[in-house]
């Protein structure tokens, strides 16, 4: 009997020593003829276990998963029909490693939800150049990632993807998970628009490697809030349309009765218009533009700065925002 139970706990530990790992899955340092990387566990049937860091991914049940420690070549993406799971889901997927137009992915997948709500592995820090040569960024493909400070090259095409440097190079940034137009005020890019973190998880389609942020928190803004940290954009000013004629609309979302001011400058950096300047209460305000300056007179076409500033009993802080005016 002790014999037995011997073999059975020596079994039990070879097969976690030596389970496949994402990593496992993930990790190559051999191009393929197109000089992308193909997984060396391509067209085998694997069980993996991970942590969820994206769902709905396609705006379906398709997900992201990782290797708890997180880090490159940890993450892969889960293309699978039946399961729904939930951001921090333990799970353990059996299905077959291919290669999607490059992408690596698990296919054809039976999931089985573990545990819940476990802490999902920090983002990784790139830049974005790491996100567009073949040899560094397929070490990303499937991971949660971030990149800081960066600033938008090309505003949305009509399959929804942007592009952003943060002066190291251009990337891409797609709507894999949400699309900009149909959260609560819309998202509009615009060239010039800064950001000062934008998190997501990283696919490769149409040979080109695609950063896309899973939510609009994901999006997170630059503004000054005392030591100059930043919060996210649903807090603060966004203005749709953008460009814009006759009118735009500014969308403050609080989440405190606060002591809110508008004031619209002109390029020249001269105020040409207070927009508003009272108390408002928790919740979201619309505040409309229509193109005139304090004396009612309409302003000539082109570029203009939206300063709010928003006093509140937890913090001050300010944010500007670019708009243009078309005629």
């Amino acid at each position: 009997m002790k014999k037995i139970f011997g073999i059975l706990i020596f079994t039990f530990v070879l097969s976690v020593v030596f389970a496949t790992t994402i990593y496992d899955i993930q990790y190559t340092d051999v191009p393929g003829p197109d000089g992308f990387y193909p997984s060396p566990l391509d067209g085998e049937e694997v069980t993996v276990t991970g942590i969820v860091t994206g769902t709905n991914f396609g705006h379906d049940l398709y997900f992201f998963m990782s290797d708890p420690e997180g880090g490159a070549w940890h993450g892969i993406y889960v293309y699978d029909f039946v399961a729904d799971p939930a951001l921090g889901d333990e799970v353990e997927v059996t299905g077959t490693v291919s290669e999607y137009y490059g992408l690596t992915e698990l296919g054809y997948c039976t999931v089985t939800i573990l545990s819940s709500g476990n802490p999902v592995p920090d983002p990784i820090q790139v830049t974005t150049l790491n996100l567009v040569i073949p040899a560094q960024a397929e070490m990303y493909e499937g991971c949660l990632v971030e990149v800081n400070n960066v600033t938008v090259t090309e505003p949305q095409g009509e399959h929804g993807e942007w592009y952003i440097d943060d002066g190291s190079g251009e990337c891409q940034v797609d709507d894999g998970f949400f699309y900009l137009d149909e959260v609560v005020p819309p998202i509009v890019i615009t060239i010039g628009m800064d950001w000062a973190i934008i998190r997501g998880c990283v696919d490769f389609s149409y040979d080109e490697y695609g950063l896309h942020p899973r939510t609009p928190d994901d999006l997170i803004d630059v503004v000054s809030i005392n030591e100059n940290t930043v919060v996210p954009t649903s807090e603060f000013i966004g203005c749709y349309p953008n460009p814009f004629n006759p009118q735009t609309t500014a969308y403050l979302n609080l989440k405190n009765d606060s002591n809110v001011t508008i004031n619209i400058y002109n390029i020249k950096g001269e105020m040409i218009r207070t927009l508003i300047n009272e108390n408002l209460s928790v919740g979201e305000h619309h505040v409309a533009w229509n193109g005139t300056d304090n004396n009612n007179n309409k302003v000539s076409s082109g570029i203009y700065f939206f300063e709010t500033g928003i006093a509140s009993e937890n913090g001050d802080y300010t944010s500007v925002k670019k708009v243009i005016l078309l005629k």
